[in-house]
């Protein structure tokens, strides 16, 4: 190679050191500019940052109503309600709210199931209107916390069956078992009745836990009590209306915003006593005899077990007209709590 060859390959590579250590320098001083660049946002944004963190979480708290005595379509409403909640993620907690003496034991058993259900997955907070008496109170027995008013009336915690008179022997039936036209003699139902008083008494138990300050056998008396005497006794946690329901409901689920779904039923809702009918918002409501529930042992062709209050069976009774009617705890075997509370 040439000595102007040697030189001119040379001047090439001092040229593209050159260059090289231009775009060198172009990247570093490019990198400090986006680093600069990038100090100063985090310094803009850090702030709105820890703003936002330092809000509350927002969310949803559904309130669902179990309003009138307790039949198979509402306890299936209200259970499908409680269901929808469950399953949409934007519900973080439950308020129901209670308006009910009671009802059918099996329909009273199917909403005990699915409050106890919902409250596994969720904070579940009742919200006690006028009654929730029987049935409806072995309904709110697994949620987290029972809130009542002063007047609210509570408790009653039994189950009542009523036998049907003897069904007389007909020449043509001919039955595959003693028991066929009954199920039962008198006092398998009561042994069956008796093992559905311990269940309500074990889920009421269970559920207030140590906050309950009746006895076994207090429980048993199935009383009703104010508002004010519950929570006393331990039967309801505290003294308050729906608004307050729903704020600890959110607290529960560690909301500090939320927003309110009401989630109703939209059938009609029937009511059994006067004070439920009264106090009721359902835009559909009727007031019926207490024998929409349950009729007198000369009508009964089974045995009937509800869970209502003594005195809605009674009156049950005595508008039957039956020869007994006068004296229901002759043909009202139950728990001797409810056959006297």
């Amino acid at each position: 190679m040439t000595r102007v060859g040697r030189w001119l390959r040379k001047l090439v590579t001092e040229d593209r050191r050159e260059r090289a250590r231009d775009l060198l320098a172009w990247g570093s001083r490019s990198y400090i500019v986006i680093v600069i660049v990038g100090v100063v946002i985090g310094l803009q944004i850090a702030p709105v940052v820890s703003e936002l963190a330092a809000q509350p979480m927002a969310g949803s708290v559904a309130v669902i109503t179990l309003s009138g005595g307790i039949n198979g379509p509402n306890a299936q409403s209200v259970a499908g309600r409680l269901r929808e909640a469950r399953q949409d993620p934007s519900v973080d907690a439950v308020v129901l709210r209670i308006n009910s003496p009671g009802g059918g034991a099996a329909a009273s058993e199917t909403l005990y199931l699915a409050v106890k259900r919902t409250a596994a997955s969720m904070p579940v907070v009742v919200s006690v209107d006028s009654i929730a008496a029987s049935g409806a109170y072995y309904a709110a027995a697994p949620a987290d916390e029972i809130y009542v008013k002063p007047a609210s009336l509570v408790g009653s915690v039994g189950v009542i069956f009523v036998a049907p008179s003897s069904v007389p022997p007909v020449d043509r039936l001919v039955t595959t078992g003693p028991n066929k036209l009954t199920g039962a003699d008198r006092r398998e139902w009561e042994y069956k009745v008796e093992s559905l008083r311990r269940a309500f008494n074990r889920a009421v138990r269970e559920g207030r836990g140590d906050r309950l300050e009746l006895t076994g056998e207090e429980l048993a008396f199935a009383k009703l009590y104010s508002g004010a005497e519950a929570v006393e006794l331990g039967l309801a946690d505290r003294i308050g209306g729906l608004e307050a329901a729903v704020s600890r409901a959110a607290t529960l689920a560690d909301l500090g915003r939320w927003s309110v779904e009401t989630m109703g039923y939209s059938g009609e809702v029937t009511f059994v006593t006067r004070t439920a009918y009264v106090a009721a918002t359902a835009e559909e409501k009727e007031f019926v005899s207490p024998r929409y529930f349950i009729v007198g042992p000369e009508e009964a062709v089974a045995p009937t077990v509800v869970m209502l209050p003594p005195s809605v069976v009674r009156a049950a009774l005595l508008s039957s007209g039956g020869p007994n009617a006068s004296e229901p705890g002759r043909e009202v075997t139950a728990n001797e709590s409810a056959a006297t509370g």
